[in-house]
């Protein structure tokens, strides 16, 4: 009877850092960048006006430059955040590929960073010249939906965190180890 003792012990100790280590790594899920506008690889053809960033859990702090093919920045104004959503004023100055360089900060407080690229065909600003008789040009806003973002997301200590569970357990686990032996000894 004093055998089967410790073995049940040793087995609720087991099954409780199982728990536990399932639990934590449910609760390691973070926020991600889940779509963009312009989406990543496009090509814009209309006139471009922001960069929405979508994300799938609110964010803040967002820090976002643009950069058009010269690597000159194209945004007009500062990134702001409205829940999952981040959104930059852009005015590209010229054709060709754009990229866009974001950070933000997770509800959890990750840091979380990533680039989307996309090319833009649409119409650009031209140096003035002198005033003529001309028609005015109509354009219509970008009407594009967002869609898969393939942007890298890192997280600055996912790793660390899940290595942390694993040092616990171990350690948990050879303590249980360690009084298993001293009870038997006895």
């Amino acid at each position: 009877m004093s055998t089967s003792r410790p073995r049940r012990s040793v087995l609720v100790l087991l099954l409780a850092l199982a728990a536990w280590l399932t639990a934590a790594g449910t609760a390691q899920a973070h926020t991600g960048l889940t779509a963009s506008t312009p989406a990543e690889g496009s090509t814009v053809t209309e006139p471009l006006a922001a960069v929405t960033l979508t994300f799938s859990a609110a964010v803040r702090g967002p820090e976002v430059t643009v950069a058009g093919p010269d690597g000159a920045a194209v945004a007009t104004g500062e990134a702001t955040a409205d829940g999952a959503v981040v959104t930059v004023p852009v005015a590209p100055t010229a054709t060709g590929p754009h990229t866009v360089t974001w950070a933000v900060t997770s509800a959890d407080g990750h840091r979380l960073e990533g680039t989307v690229a996309f090319g833009y065909a649409g119409p650009v600003p031209t140096t003035a010249a002198p005033a003529t008789t001309a028609a005015p040009a109509t354009a219509t806003p970008e009407q594009a939906r967002p869609s898969e973002a393939a942007a890298t997301t890192e997280d600055d200590d996912g790793g660390s965190s899940t290595a942390a569970l694993v040092a616990v357990g171990v350690v948990v686990l050879a303590a249980g180890g360690g009084t298993l032996a001293l009870r038997r000894r006895r």
